[in-house]
């Protein structure tokens, strides 16, 4: 199953101080080159790693030079859809990075690997309905605090 990630989980995985780190790993791990990250995730998710790990966002992005995962490179068309989105949700201040998951699974209408429930919950495809996320609150909650 192809699943379009955003930054949360990517940071996690990385980071074993990160409570949510076991369950992240897992699934980065086991998605393998079935987790596609968008190119901005990819500059956002260093930003952050560099703020706790230099060493981490190395590994971040090695992983990412080797392969083993699926980079996706926005398109002009994203770019506008993106751009749309957050001026759609402009009172949550969802930013160009959430905006641009959320470009990317509506466009091919796949499931989103995040952390973030606020943002994706409050928000929707163009289609209607809600995003079809991997891990819901219960799931990420149960993890952070057995």
């Amino acid at each position: 199953m192809k699943v379009v990630c955003d930054t949360g989980p990517l940071v996690a995985a990385a980071d074993r101080r990160d409570p949510a780190h076991r369950l992240a790993r897992g699934l980065v791990i086991g998605l393998g080159r079935d987790l596609l990250i968008p190119d901005p995730v990819v500059a956002e998710t260093d930003q952050f790693l560099r703020t706790r790990s230099d060493h981490a966002a190395r590994g971040f992005l090695s992983a990412i030079s080797a392969g083993e995962h699926t980079l996706l490179f926005l398109t002009p068309g994203l770019v506008r859809r993106a751009v749309e989105i957050d001026e759609r949700y402009a009172d949550l201040n969802l930013g160009f990075f959430d905006a641009a998951v959320m470009a990317f699974a509506e466009r091919q209408n796949l499931p989103i690997l995040t952390f973030d429930f606020r943002d994706f919950r409050a928000t929707a495809p163009e289609s209607g309905g809600s995003w079809r996320l991997v891990v819901d609150e219960a799931r990420y909650r149960e993890a952070i605090d057995p």
